[in-house]
């Protein structure tokens, strides 16, 4: 079945096979490096490489993204939400330019290709319930 495909994908493409493949060599030969990830594991990675910029790691904060609802034209719409693990002094100080900041991942989001087949809904920010740390990090 394999070899008829390959002939056919071949044949198609107009070349010619000069020396036949066995079933093993072309087993062997196939590699694919691509791995389907969802629209919402795309954000996220966007995401967190523009926290790794901005020197946030993930065990200061966490991205999550997630699908809340449509758009009229049927698309689905995705929100991140970020939750502070740690009040550090990297993180109070990209939340007093968070409006900077929220535009510069907006625009990395509109260069990529995920808004053709998504809309952004933009970032959400959380704190844990326990705030340990907060009082320090602030004063």
């Amino acid at each position: 079945m394999r070899q008829v495909l390959a002939n056919g994908v071949m044949q198609r493409l107009g070349i010619r096979s000069t020396t036949r493949m066995s079933d093993e060599q072309m087993d062997s030969d196939i590699d694919s490096a691509i791995m389907p990830t969802t629209i919402a594991a795309d954000y996220e990675t966007l995401i967190n490489e523009c926290f790794q910029v901005l020197g946030l790691t993930p065990e200061l904060v966490r991205v999550s993204v997630r699908p809340v609802g449509f758009s009229p034209a049927g698309m689905e719409i995705y929100a991140a939400f970020i939750k502070v693990l740690r009040w550090e002094p990297n993180v109070i100080q990209m939340l007093n330019r968070l409006p900077y900041f929220e535009k510069k991942i907006d625009k990395r989001i509109r260069l990529s290709n995920l808004t053709r087949y998504s809309g952004f809904a933009g970032l959400w920010f959380r704190t844990p319930a326990t705030v340990e740390g907060f009082a320090t990090a602030v004063h």
